[in-house]
């Protein structure tokens, strides 16, 4: 990574060398022009990160002549990071459990596919508490059960997938639990449920109130329930470095009723920042920072998921790797501004 967090830039008729539309835009508009777009990748169309990416793009949309928020659909969190290192975006949301190993060159970035330029920090959007479901009419009862049956796990090319296989894993669980993973992408869900391709699924809830809107299709053609999970699974996640555990008390988002009132309900979490190219300018992500403090209900509007960015806080909450990435002007001052900024992060140059 290079000093501060700065961006290693290549020519500028490289950088926009094979860029679509809105990348090479985006470049232009860094270069000088009148406006600044932005283009954050995303987990693919479905997931809770794209999700709150169109909602706050709408909004920025409607209170913003100079800025764009452009959701671009990257497939996953490994694919942003290297989307950017490649100049193919100036921004991404990506877990921090993938985030980490993209710094620590380990699971898919281990040399020779590691990758050494990094934005700098934004704002926070999103905490998932993952958990185990299956159908109502399973005979799978607890985690115990998912042993030797057909399972989901969430997209192979996804963070989450990647942290709940390195949990398992180092549990000695992930081994056993793979002989029975269904692969596929999470827009079949629904059907491979209903078809009884699988019979229990690693879901989440989002801000622990909403569901993304994959689950919530599972949730209206199909009859589930919470698992309970065993002491084995439980400790996966309590000693799982990771990725944060959490027990709720009560697993918000579905419509039906699905269980769990007789046993507690354990979750691993993640929390998403979005990051920024120390390119764009101060005063724009400061504007878009601004526009969702400011206007996130009607951003709620859209999409329930987002936070109550009325407190401040709720912008900071998931800078987690602040001694490796710095955190981008435009967002320190906001930070500064608005009494959330801790002396222990490092203000990017811009």
């Amino acid at each position: 990574m290079h000093g501060n967090g700065r961006v290693s830039r290549r020519d500028a008729l490289r950088a926009t060398a094979g860029l679509g539309v809105v990348g090479l835009a985006g470049c232009l508009d860094m270069l000088g022009g009148d406006s600044v777009d932005m283009t954050v990748g995303s987990s693919s169309s479905g997931s809770s990160t794209y999700g709150n990416s169109q909602a706050i793009q709408r909004v920025v949309d409607e209170h913003s002549d100079s800025v764009s928020f452009i959701t671009q659909d990257a497939g996953g969190d490994p694919q942003s990071i290297r989307l950017y290192a490649d100049d193919e975006l100036n921004s991404y949301s990506a877990g921090n459990y993938i985030l980490n190993q993209a710094l620590t060159s380990s699971g898919p970035f281990e040399e020779p596919d590691d990758v050494d330029t990094f934005p700098q920090h934004g704002f926070s959007h999103l905490s998932l508490n993952l958990y185990w479901m299956a159908l109502e009419d399973s005979d799978i009862e607890t985690t115990d059960d998912l042993f030797g049956e057909d399972i989901y796990a969430l997209p192979a090319g996804w963070g989450l997938r990647a942290m709940t296989e390195e949990m398992y894993g180092d549990a000695g669980l992930w081994e056993e639990l793979e002989e029975g993973v269904v692969n596929f992408e999470t827009s079949e869900a629904a059907s491979a449920l209903e078809e009884g391709r699988v019979e229990a699924f690693v879901t989440y809830t989002s801000n622990f109130t909403e569901l993304p809107s994959w689950a919530v299709e599972v949730d209206a053609r199909n009859d589930v329930r919470l698992l309970e999970q065993t002491d084995e699974f439980v400790q996966a996640a309590e000693e799982f470095a990771g990725a944060g555990y959490d027990e709720m008390d009560e697993v918000g988002g579905w419509d039906q009723e699905i269980g769990g009132e007789d046993f507690p309900n354990h979750t691993w979490t993640e929390t998403y920042p979005y990051l920024f190219s120390p390119d764009i300018p101060a005063d724009a992500l400061y504007e878009v920072m601004d526009i969702c403090h400011n206007h996130y209900e009607s951003m709620q509007e859209a999409n329930p998921t987002i936070l109550d960015y009325g407190d401040p806080e709720n912008l900071s909450f998931a800078l987690v790797h602040t001694d490796e990435v710095p955190v981008h002007p435009g967002a320190a001052d906001w930070y500064e501004e608005h009494g959330v900024w801790d002396d222990s992060w490092t203000r990017g140059d811009e």
